[in-house]
């Protein structure tokens, strides 16, 4: 520690220069600045909340109620009631499981779950509803994974759940009760590390161990490769804010992480990553937050901005898997147990709720917060097909407080058809959260409407909205792009209002379309407009 009276004692002579004294008194306040820099926590941290001993994607949480989060270890599944700050064993040990590979929360049911484990002489997925007191074995037939992945929940469907046994894969539409094999020996030799799903769409993902990537369009009904690596691709993750967006790591074979921007079929290996990668996630509600890992090199990336920078934070033992709820609450699975991240820049703006409410031809937003720490305010954003959205307002928050907070915003004379509305919540740094969207359908229309189908591009099938003024006779009519009729999708009388139309492309191959709707009012009034859809297997 320095002593300030010795050194004051040593200048005595010279304190009378009083220009002397004050070069002196900056450089001892300059010094003491930064010993309490070189002193001061860092920025991010990550801090172990549970020990235990981890292997594949042991973490999973409530959708609906995120303070429940459960981390399997070895055979005992640890429960969190506070987002991961403590944790207690729940039920009895998973029978005869080594190590959990991967856990499940039915989020509509809770206390009901699947979880993977590895286990001799096959591999095993039970299932329980009542939070771990009793199991059910619901598939026993080969090795699932060697330190993947292996099953995973599609995010539109949370019912349908699928896995990889050897090479057959299986799908559950039950939440995992029952299995069936829908594809077999289509490229990967064993078991792979990851199985990920693009929500509202039926393209699957698969991360191989040596081989590559694996795309299926049909909801794994058939498979193409479409990235090549002679090491493992153990963690793929999806975007579900940025349509089209995943990312992927690599294990040894060149090491990496890789990047896609049209739903997985081509990639881009990511500058300044060379170790072997493992784990990666990106937040539900902000795909700009992206947290990756490698292997064993003790270190973690945050990615505040989708990938453009990266902020490195030192993380203990060998890293599996990074689960996201929020912007305050991200989680590890390292090889020594359960670990939270814990940062002095972590923002709390909880929403509390989210509607939309039609007022004759307008359209009012509510929404509360329950808590709030450094809220600049909301940007209001809107879009026709819940994809593409466009700023539309701004409402200012209340900065930091922990009362809850009400918001109102009113748009006036919305167009005909459905809307969507978003909130993208901005602290005072720049940092953005974007809330999931909320759907409403305008009054009757004074005008005639056709929308963008939706999803776009799809496979195989889609929904065309459009709107009515008055009853009217209506044809929906597919060319191709040499202008020849292939479909008719719809024709017949629809009464005034807004109207979907699903169509299932099925028959048709992949490419670009025109569809053309043509109505004929029962008062006389004409209406015709085209629009393109793609259609991606």
């Amino acid at each position: 520690m320095l002593n300030f009276g010795a050194i004051f004692s040593a200048l005595n002579p010279i304190l009378i220069n009083g220009v002397i004294m004050k070069y002196i008194l900056t450089i001892i306040f300059t010094f003491s600045i930064f010993l309490f820099l070189t002193n001061a926590q860092p920025t991010y941290q990550w801090v172990l909340k549970r020990s235990g001993s981890s292997l594949g994607g042991p973490i999973d949480y409530n959708t609906f109620n995120p303070n429940l989060v459960y981390f399997g270890s070895g055979s005992i599944i640890y429960k969190s009631t506070d987002k991961g700050e403590t944790f207690a064993a729940t039920g009895v040990p998973v029978p005869g499981a080594s190590e959990t590979k991967c856990v499940i929360l039915d989020d509509a049911n809770p206390g009901t779950l699947l979880v993977a484990v590895e286990s001799s002489p096959n591999d095993k997925i039970y299932k329980t509803t009542n939070d771990g007191a009793t199991w059910t074995l619901t598939l026993n037939e080969g090795q699932m994974s060697y330190y993947g992945i292996p099953v995973t929940q599609d995010p539109s469907h949370p019912n349908d759940i699928y896995t990889m046994i050897n090479t057959n894969f299986k799908k559950s539409t039950d939440f995992g009760s029952t299995w069936a094999t829908i594809s077999s020996n289509f490229g990967p030799a064993s078991a792979p590390c990851d199985i990920e799903v693009f929500p509202d769409t039926s393209i699957i993902l698969i991360g191989d161990n040596g081989t590559g990537i694996f795309r299926s369009t049909d909801y794994g009904l058939t498979w193409t490769q479409t990235y090549f690596t002679s090491g493992e691709i153990p963690t793929v993750a999806v975007d579900f804010t940025n349509p089209g967006v995943a990312w992927a790591t690599k294990w040894s074979g060149g090491n990496g992480l890789l990047k896609s921007t049209n739903y997985g079929a081509t990639w881009t290996l990511q500058a300044g990553f060379t170790q072997s990668m493992w784990g990666v996630h990106v937040q539900p509600t902000d795909g700009n937050v992206v947290i990756t890992g490698c292997y064993s090199c003790g270190s973690s990336w945050r990615s505040k901005n989708g990938g453009q920078t990266w902020t490195q934070i030192p993380i203990a033992s060998t890293n599996y898997q990074f689960a996201i709820i929020d912007s305050m609450n991200q989680f590890a699975a390292q090889g020594n147990g359960f670990y939270k991240l814990d940062s002095q820049f972590f923002i709390p703006v909880e929403l509390a709720s989210f509607n939309a409410q039609l007022i004759d031809k307008d359209v009012l937003l509510n929404w509360t917060t329950a808590t709030e720490l450094n809220n600049q305010g909301f940007d209001i954003e809107h879009s026709i097909d819940n994809e593409n959205f466009t700023k539309i307002g701004f409402v200012p928050g209340f900065g930091t407080t922990t009362e809850m907070k009400s918001y109102s915003f009113r748009i006036s004379n919305i167009q005909a058809g459905v809307q969507y509305y978003r909130l993208k919540q901005i602290d005072f740094d720049g940092t953005a959260t974007i809330y999931n969207s909320v759907e409403l359908t305008g009054p009757i229309p004074n005008t005639f409407v056709l929308n963008q189908n939706h999803p776009n591009p799809f496979n195989p099938s889609t929904t065309i909205s459009f709107s009515l003024p008055v009853e009217a006779n209506v044809t929906i009519n597919l060319f191709n792009m040499l202008g020849q009729e292939v479909a008719q999708i719809s024709e017949g009388e629809f009464q005034a209002g807004n109207h979907n139309v699903e169509f299932n492309a099925s028959s048709l191959s992949s490419g670009a379309y025109i569809y053309t709707l043509e109505a004929k009012g029962l008062n006389g009034a004409n209406f015709k407009s085209t629009k393109k859809m793609l259609l991606l297997r």
